[in-house]
């Protein structure tokens, strides 16, 4: 199967996951919810789906739970929208990457805040293994 094909399919999929999980899926428990990336087999019958959710680590696991098991739900939706014959077997996981961006700025950030708060300590520049002194001779 073509490799453009699993990838044009993956970004359909990415985009009708996110439709369904904001708009069809009714439960107020599960919260806010983003699909970032969805890996897709080459023979399209499984996708790893990454999802990232905009609450703290409990509630994040308690909703990743209730997201497996509407996994069927989801699935049935994800077949009718995209007129799949058969839709793929999803598995939700966690996306962590945005920790990863925010957790990087941060150190970026601190690096900056360093540099720009005062000169640093440079040795003083070498002018070739010792100080000239003008003798006036030319």
């Amino acid at each position: 199967m073509s490799h453009k094909r699993v990838l044009r399919a993956s970004e359909a999929i990415r985009r009708e996951l996110g439709f369904i999980l904001d708009r069809k899926l009714a439960d107020p428990r599960i919260g806010m919810v983003t699909v970032t990336r969805v890996d897709l087999s080459e023979d399209l019958r499984y996708a790893k789906v990454f999802v990232s959710f905009l609450c703290d680590d409990e509630k994040r696991d308690e909703s990743l739970r209730l997201l497996r098991k509407a996994r069927r739900f989801v699935r049935g939706e994800l077949a009718h929208a995209l007129r799949f014959r058969v839709a793929p077997e999803l598995t939700f996981l966690i996306d962590d990457s945005s920790k990863n961006y925010i957790r990087i700025s941060s150190v970026l950030k601190d690096i900056e805040e360093e540099d720009s708060e005062g000169p640093s300590e440079q040795p003083d520049e070498d002018d070739g293994g010792g100080s000239q002194e003008d003798t006036g001779s030319a």
